[in-house]
């Protein structure tokens, strides 16, 4: 019972820190630095207490929904893996002391690429083990998530994320002037909508693996 409430204590913490994350040039490069050691060390609590999965990954059979949470969490640790290390190649508070002259721009176009897809498959995977996480669903959740979803295909659109995530464009645009109250909301909401595909995705490949 201690675990499995440390696992969603951990959980639940990276869950917070992924909209902070995005927000970046609003919350300060010093404290975006600290956020993101933050939630290498909470991936690294998570992966260390489900460290069953990563035994079993070459076990058993693997169903259309092992096979495609497997893929999401495969890509997750990959683009987890660059998350800190084009950080560090471009930290000017935390890190400033390493010698990574000349790589800054590669750097910041992978840290770029890599913050939006982790933000998306993070969400992605959460969706997933929706029905491990929620043991009972009210309608009024059901509810709440389909209109912050619908919300969330319009914020995902406004917040240009398309662009990032295809690097149509390198530069990421702030507006300062905005509360910020609506930047999370925004992201929130694009949070929900990518965890409520994952669920879905997942409720259809448990069906057809039956």
């Amino acid at each position: 019972m201690k675990k499995k409430k440390l696992r969603m204590a951990v959980d639940t913490a990276m869950t917070v820190l992924l909209p902070c994350l995005m927000a970046y040039s609003l919350i300060g490069e010093a404290f975006h630095e600290i956020t993101g050691v933050a939630m290498l060390g909470l991936f690294i609590g998570h992966h260390i207490l489900n460290h069953s999965w990563c035994k079993g990954l070459f076990r058993g059979r693997y169903s259309p929904y092992r096979a495609f949470l497997t893929a999401v969490n495969l890509l997750l640790c990959i683009v987890m893996a660059c998350l800190p290390c084009s950080g560090i190649t471009m930290s000017k508070h935390l890190f400033k002391f390493l010698p990574t002259e000349g790589f800054s721009s590669t750097a910041r176009t992978v840290h770029l690429l890599c913050s939006y897809w982790g933000f998306a498959l993070m969400s992605l995977h959460l969706g997933l083990h929706g029905d491990a996480m929620l043991k009972k669903k009210p309608t009024w959740l059901a509810i709440a998530a389909g209109a912050a979803s619908l919300y969330g295909v319009v914020a995902f659109i406004r917040r240009e994320l398309p662009l990032y995530m295809t690097l149509r464009s390198q530069f990421v645009f702030f507006d300062y002037a905005e509360p910020r109250v609506f930047f999370f909301a925004d992201y929130l909401a694009i949070l929900v909508l990518f965890a409520t595909v994952g669920y879905g995705i997942g409720k259809a490949l448990k069906g057809k693996g039956k």
